[in-house]
């Protein structure tokens, strides 16, 4: 698919107003001692009311605006990742179409990829083009879980609970060459789809009534080998898209990966020798943003003017247990 154009116009990113420091969880002395639960001072939580299509139309509406679009004619297609949804059939995306009164054909809501979402859904639309020969689309990303499993009392106890952070992006992408997204790699490892699950104390499936919040539970027999997956995935994902487009790890000016904690990050980039100042992260003020951390990040560095052109970006991460991992290379400018 490397003959279709596929373009990261413009980005716009939104982080909830309300903001969780440290000493809102429980576990203190877990959270010190553990390397798994450091790095970050503080998080935004998704307030009850807020919903992930609110936080899109925010951010699609800023995109609208700086690039002169008409929501009915400049608008192919919408994809959207939310971690924990908020419409549990319609989904987020015809949601946002309505907000932002886009006339748009292509609707889809991909509730799988998790942390490495962006990619799959950049993936997806580059498919549309060749496929229906669509010209743009909106790549939506919302982490909600955040708020909306770790901050409530029952949760909030547990030393897990201070790692998720919620955020929003959303990417217009175009067929543009600007910007261009050259090369993609995905790896799907079924083997691993059933290692993160959302656990509730009364043994009840998450869509059934429940008294408890929930936590994020990973068998406990597979954590070292959860933690080993995690640090090899990323690297070879990586070093995969870069055989890809013919050229050494050595030529990324930027890599950009989720967020998980600190040691990964580490581990990432230091496996493909990659100096610590063009590993770019959120994590010590947004913590562990899931499918937005990529965008957020991303977003984050073209506000700052980090990027030149010429510049190759890596983008890059795996998704909960590691059932899913995946790489793009961007060509700035």
């Amino acid at each position: 698919m490397n003959d279709i154009t596929l373009s990261i116009k413009d980005l716009a990113y939104h982080l909830p107003e309300q903001i969780i420091y440290n000493d809102y969880f429980g576990e203190e002395e877990k959270r010190n001692k553990s390397k798994m639960f450091a790095g970050t001072n503080e998080r935004r939580h998704f307030k009850e009311e807020e919903l992930a299509s609110d936080h899109m139309e925010i951010c699609a509406q800023q995109i609208i605006e700086r690039n002169n679009l008409d929501p009915e004619q400049d608008i192919d297609m919408i994809v959207t990742n939310v971690s924990y949804p908020d419409e549990p059939f319609t989904g987020s995306g015809i949601v946002l179409a309505k907000k932002i009164g886009a006339k748009v054909p292509h609707v889809f809501d991909l509730h799988n990829t998790g942390c490495v979402a962006f990619i799959n859904m950049l993936d997806m639309v580059k498919a549309y083009m060749k496929s229906y020969g669509i010209k743009s689309a909106l790549v939506c990303a919302s982490q909600t879980a955040g708020g909306r499993i770790f901050g409530k009392e029952d949760t909030r106890q547990l030393a897990q609970s201070c790692v998720p952070g919620d955020g929003t992006a959303v990417a217009y992408v175009t067929n543009d060459s600007e910007n261009k997204v050259s090369h993609i790699t995905l790896n799907n490892n079924p083997e691993n789809g059933e290692d993160m699950t959302l656990y509730y104390e009364d043994d009840k499936k998450w869509w059934q009534g429940n008294r408890s919040s929930g936590s994020i539970e990973f068998p406990e027999s597979k954590t070292a080998a959860i933690f080993m997956r995690g640090n090899r995935l990323v690297p070879r994902a990586i070093k995969d898209v870069c055989k890809q487009a013919e050229m050494k790890t050595s030529e990324i000016d930027y890599l950009i990966t989720n967020q998980p904690n600190p040691i990964f990050l580490r581990n990432w980039r230091e496996s493909i020798q990659l100096p610590k100042e063009r590993h770019l992260d959120t994590f010590e003020k947004y913590a562990n943003l899931f499918g937005a951390g990529i965008p957020i990040t991303l977003g984050e560095h073209m506000e700052k003017g980090t990027f030149q052109k010429g510049d190759t970006i890596c983008l890059a991460g795996f998704a909960h247990a590691g059932d899913f991992s995946s790489a793009a290379i961007v060509k700035w400018g």
